[in-house]
């Protein structure tokens, strides 16, 4: 497990906190929740990564752990669990307050889907970067912002580019 980059935001004006898992196949597939259909919830009928509300005083590995075990029945070790990211926004779609979501990467076998037990959402499903494209007004909005992201620096990898900062972008200058 690699370290959180530290908040940006004092944790005190943070009305949610969330962590979300980037489960990744080797071959680039995500595994995407389908939100339920209840129209009390935020979303209803997205796609969205799993993951969800941390308690108060959780860590965030410990959250994330506990939400995919709740959600997937899937239990993962934290040398598993690596940082990717971190996005802070106000609710705009709802009460306007702050929410700061911590996401994770965790690399999956595709044949582990077949094992998992869904109890949150109307299904699950493994997609690629075209499925995320043509269902893209059908994602979360935040999540796929960060999928978007995460599947550029995958790309940039198996290019053999390294993110970095002699440009502002990547490190080879392009």
């Amino acid at each position: 497990m690699t370290v959180a980059t530290p908040s940006f935001v004092a944790e005190k004006d943070v009305g949610i906190r969330t962590t979300s898992a980037i489960l990744v196949t080797p071959d680039g597939r995500y595994l995407m929740q389908l939100r339920d259909h209840n129209p009390e919830i935020t979303f209803p009928g997205f796609f969205c990564l799993f993951g969800g509300a941390l308690e108060p005083g959780e860590e965030l590995e410990a959250g994330l752990r506990r939400e995919l075990n709740e959600e997937l029945e899937m239990e993962v070790e934290a040398g598993d669990i690596s940082y990717f990211s971190q996005f802070v926004f106000d609710a705009v779609y709802t009460d306007g307050g702050i929410r700061q979501c911590y996401y994770f990467e965790i690399p999956i076998d595709p044949g582990v889907v077949d094992t998992l037990v869904l109890h949150e959402g109307a299904d699950m499903k493994l997609m690629t970067a075209d499925d995320i494209k043509k269902e893209s007004f059908r994602l979360v909005p935040y999540d796929l912002g960060v999928l978007h992201l995460h599947m550029i620096l995958r790309q940039k990898e198996k290019d053999g580019r390294t993110p970095g900062t002699e440009n502002g972008l990547w490190a080879n200058g392009s």
